[in-house]
């Protein structure tokens, strides 16, 4: 094929390079001529013969002003990107992901599945590919990765509708075959054409298959995949029939973007030269494979998304909601590691070593969450010894974590044990003593012991209320109600007894006045006398009846008598 293009090509040898810059604007371009093609001996020495010096550059190359390179689209790319192009070595990610746009062109040997394995990666995570096709390329070792697949055979696109093109450099002019050179008008509305209502094709090759993406350009039906070789140009019954897609954009490749363009030649110095809107097509595919940002972009956008769920997932921590924030943290250290992968840096392996430690908190904080809940349990179950173990092992855990907040509500939780245990001991301890008291009661004869009892179970009973435990303020009630029936039963009985008593007084005190009266009327007493006169004297002054002067005077008298 290239044979032919050295018949029909007027040469412009125009011997100095236009340098790349490596400019660091919004979109980085990276080109790979890792394996360019270019022209080889034979096609050398045709060229030389027409007047090439030895020292041309022979490359279809982007660093090269010769009319098989594509300075022009170049230079059309600087407007809107910096370009850098890479002219040994395979691709790997550690390179791919400095930039945002990778262009393939020109390349006489195939790309290895783990060179696409790395260029899958680098637009999965946010880069961007522009393949242009070539019937002398192996595409699909570039295009498969992305399940795109163009013609294999040795053959081209042609057109009914071709134009006789003819290339003016310096004295000489060629005319290519008008079949080879056409315009397609099939082209759709999307950025990638703005301003671009036709393309010129030439050489081009059909894409046959893909998996996904959208077709900005294909091929009239007057058009058909001309076979390369001595029928060149006409259409032969065997040969198949167009329309051909022959530009396809593909959009969320992961985070990238990826546009795939049936021909390089077509962006040949020689065809730009006057096919400004072929310019303008490049300079869109580049602007817009740039929007999504490369990785060493992406990788900043994903930490800032890593950093808002952070944020989420702190608010989440901070409300005690460890579960819900374990899983939001977790979604961080995804996007972290995501970052890290896209593009090594030290915001996300800080993030990593953050999150992860929150993760452990987290942990923590469910696990003393866990703990929380049993003691919280049983202290409404008023087992107030052992929820002061939990909530002691839960607010260990929460000083871990500087969990301040709950830590000083287990410390508040087991204060309020600590009392409540206090309270129960003392109405315990009162209630003891009621009972004993109560116990010795009937041993005192009277209502005093049932008393002092009924004043002690009182003051258990205010206890036990205060204490909330109705059972034990009822048991009380019963021994209330006990001691007044028994304080009653004594004050019964003693009013009974002091009735007895009064009456068997009064019984007593009839029958002695009648006893006296009735030993007056049925018996005088006999004479006393006069030794029997002393004697009662005597014995009146012994028991202080007389005085001793009315005693010596009483004995006097009886001793005259």
């Amino acid at each position: 094929m290239k044979k032919m293009i050295v018949s029909v090509v007027t040469i412009l040898f125009l011997l100095s390079v236009v340098p790349i810059a490596p400019g660091r604007i919004s979109i980085r371009v990276l080109v790979d001529e890792s394996r360019v093609c270019g022209w080889d001996s034979i096609y050398q020495d045709i060229l030389i013969e027409r007047g090439a010096p030895s020292n041309t550059n022979w490359d279809f190359s982007f660093s090269s002003e010769e009319p098989w390179a594509f300075s022009n689209g170049a230079e059309e790319i600087r407007n809107v990107a910096s370009i850098h192009v890479k002219k040994s070595g395979t691709l790997d990610y550690a390179e791919l992901r400095d930039y945002d746009v990778l262009i393939i062109a020109s390349f006489e040997e195939s790309y290895s599945s783990a060179e696409m394995d790395a260029v899958r990666q680098f637009v999965e995570n946010g880069g961007s590919l522009l393949m242009l096709a070539d019937a002398d390329f192996p595409n699909n070792s570039a295009s498969r990765a992305f399940d795109v697949i163009f013609s294999s055979q040795t053959a081209v696109i042609a057109d009914k509708e071709g134009v006789l093109k003819t290339f003016h450099y310096g004295d000489l002019d060629f005319t290519l075959e008008r079949a080879l050179f056409f315009y397609v008008d099939n082209v759709e509305v999307h950025p990638v054409t703005t301003g671009v209502d036709r393309i010129a094709l030439v050489y081009g090759v059909p894409i046959i298959q893909y998996e996904s993406g959208t077709v900005l350009a294909r091929t009239d039906s007057s058009s058909w995949l001309d076979t390369l070789g001595s029928r060149e140009g006409s259409k032969q019954p065997e040969e198949e029939a167009g329309p051909f897609d022959v530009l396809l954009a593909m959009e969320n490749v992961g985070k990238g973007r990826a546009l795939f363009i049936g021909s390089s030649i077509s962006f040949w110095n020689a065809v730009t030269q006057d096919e400004k809107q072929n310019l303008k097509l490049l300079s869109n595919a580049v602007t817009w494979l740039g929007e999504p940002g490369g990785p060493y972009k992406q990788y900043q956008t994903t930490n800032d998304e890593a950093q808002h769920i952070v944020a989420e997932a702190t608010s989440l921590y901070y409300s005690h909601e460890f579960l819900e924030a374990e899983t939001r943290f977790r979604e961080a250290l995804a996007f972290f590691e995501e970052s890290n992968e896209i593009f090594p840096n030290v915001d996300a392996r800080e993030g990593i070593e953050d999150v992860r430690l929150c993760l452990t908190m987290c942990g923590i904080g469910m696990q003393a969450e866990e703990i929380h809940a049993n003691a919280t349990r049983l202290f409404t179950e008023r087992e107030y010894e052992k929820a002061i173990e939990e909530f002691e092992k839960a607010k260990s855990l929460y000083d871990e974590i500087e969990c301040t907040a709950r830590a000083d509500e287990c410390a508040k939780k087991i204060d309020e044990s600590i009392s409540w245990i206090t309270l129960r001991n003392k109405a315990a301890q009162e209630l003891q003593q009621a009972e004993e008291a109560l116990s010795v009661a009937p041993s005192t004869f009277d209502a005093a012991g049932y008393e002092q009892a009924k004043r002690l179970f009182l003051q258990a009973k205010s206890s036990w209320e205060e204490y909330d435990d109705p059972v034990q303020v009822t048991a009380c009630e019963e021994y209330i109600e006990q001691c007044e029936t028994e304080r009653g039963r004594i004050r019964s009985r003693v009013v009974m007894v002091e009735a007895t008593s009064a009456l068997v007084l009064v019984v007593l005190s009839a029958m002695i006045a009648f006893i006296h009266w009735h030993r007056k009327k049925v018996k005088q007493p006999a004479e006393p006398n006069a030794r029997d006169a002393l004697a009662i004297v005597s014995e009146r002054y012994v028991r202080g009846e007389i005085t001793k002067a009315e005693y010596e005077e009483m004995m006097s008298t009886l001793k005259r008598e």
